[in-house]
């Protein structure tokens, strides 16, 4: 058996004393040595207690209970007896010989086969899965290879998210139909959240989904593609979607239909009382504020040089502002350096292309809301 180590920060043991204390006389009593006193409760005079003998006894050595608190302890488990009879081996492939005798048996071999896409469901308000004669409690295969991640209820029936797709199990009778709607799986365990109205997930593309009464493609590929082992929290109060793998973090509104970087460590968001439980396995830190626009060609393809944006907000800390853009389609975005926004909303770019991006960044935080962005520029009859 391999080592197993229990840390606990702090332990308490209790130590209880067996038998009972005894107090005797520590040393050889001598008769002749001992004095003897004739007590009266009133003396000649008549004074009460007078003759009453008041000793004051001291204890000494050690108190018999004492509290011990350890940190670290360090817990030893040593098995005694023999192995049980039953043993399970997770193993692929799997090779078994048969025709083996300790002496003592008779031994039985039982191997079955892992049901990766399969779901399975219990008896009306039980958690029994076990098939009996009253045929309610069930399974069925999926029409998909690979693991089962997640079921989440969504209306009047359930998603099953897993490996390599998403279906819809919808109840009939005593059995679940089956619809598959997604065949591209999830990029992690964790890749799906939300509630019983809507629900969103990340496909191994990178692309973020949402799925409600039909499935809509929300993508953000270019930056979700980057994460490893995505955890997504959904917020329904506020409509706000977390996307953490704990190196990145973005937060997708459902309210504006944007996504704009955000806390990388959030792994569960939920209500309990109308107060706000937010979980993180470290302190949560809110990154620099910075948003960009989806890309623009100002309705034509011919090229187009800019020169300055105007910002019309009111905000009390320094905004600054940057431009993606590139003359072909099939390349990558090149990006300007952040210029800082003058107090009239107005910052000098200049840049020439075919499709551009505008960003804004704040490198303190504070709520705000654009009224609106211009953009300067001229076209160019060449295209």
């Amino acid at each position: 058996m391999a080592d197993i180590t229990i840390s606990s920060d702090p332990i308490g043991v209790g130590i209880a004393q067996e038998g009972s204390p005894h107090f005797g006389d520590p040393f050889v009593r001598h008769p002749e040595l001992d004095i003897t006193f004739y007590c009266n409760a009133d003396d000649r005079f008549g004074n009460p207690d007078a003759g009453i003998i008041i000793v004051t006894l001291e204890p000494s050595g050690e108190y018999f209970n004492k509290t011990i608190w350890p940190n670290p302890i360090t817990v030893t488990v040593t098995p005694l007896g023999f192995f049980p009879g039953g043993v399970l081996v997770t193993a692929n492939p799997i090779v078994v010989t048969v025709g083996f005798s300790f002496g003592f048996g008779p031994y039985h071999i039982l191997t079955e086969l892992f049901k990766k896409n399969w779901v399975k469901w219990s008896n009306i308000g039980s958690l029994d899965f076990t098939i009996g004669k009253d045929n309610i409690a069930g399974e069925r295969p999926l029409d998909w290879k690979g693991w089962v991640y997640e079921i989440k209820k969504l209306g009047n029936k359930v998603i099953a998210y897993g490996e390599n797709g998403v279906s819809a199990l919808t109840p009939s009778n005593n059995a679940y139909g089956l619809d598959t709607i997604y065949r591209i799986g999830l990029k992690g365990k964790q890749a799906v959240a939300g509630d019983e109205v809507r629900h969103f997930f990340i496909d191994k593309e990178g692309k973020l989904w949402s799925l409600s009464e039909s499935l809509e493609m929300l993508d953000y590929s270019e930056y979700l593609a980057n994460l490893n082992s995505p955890v997504l929290s959904w917020d329904a109060k506020n409509k706000l979607l977390y996307i953490c793998d704990g190196v990145l973090g973005f937060i997708y509104s459902l309210e504006s239909k944007s996504l704009g970087k955000g806390p990388v460590n959030i792994t569960g968001i939920s209500y309990q009382g109308g107060t706000l439980y937010v979980v993180a396995p470290t302190t949560i830190a809110t990154p620099t504020f910075e948003i960009w626009t989806d890309i623009y060609d100002m309705g034509t393809r011919k090229g187009k040089s800019i020169t300055s944006l105007e910002f019309g907000i009111d905000l009390a800390v320094v905004l600054k502002a940057s431009i993606k853009y590139r003359s072909n389609k099939a390349v990558v975005f090149s990006r300007t350096d952040w210029y800082t926004v003058d107090s009239r909303g107005l910052v000098f770019i200049q840049c020439y292309g075919q499709e551009f991006c505008f960003g804004a960044k704040a490198d303190t935080y504070e709520w705000f809301k654009p009224d609106y962005v211009k953009v300067n520029g001229k076209v160019y009859d060449s295209w």
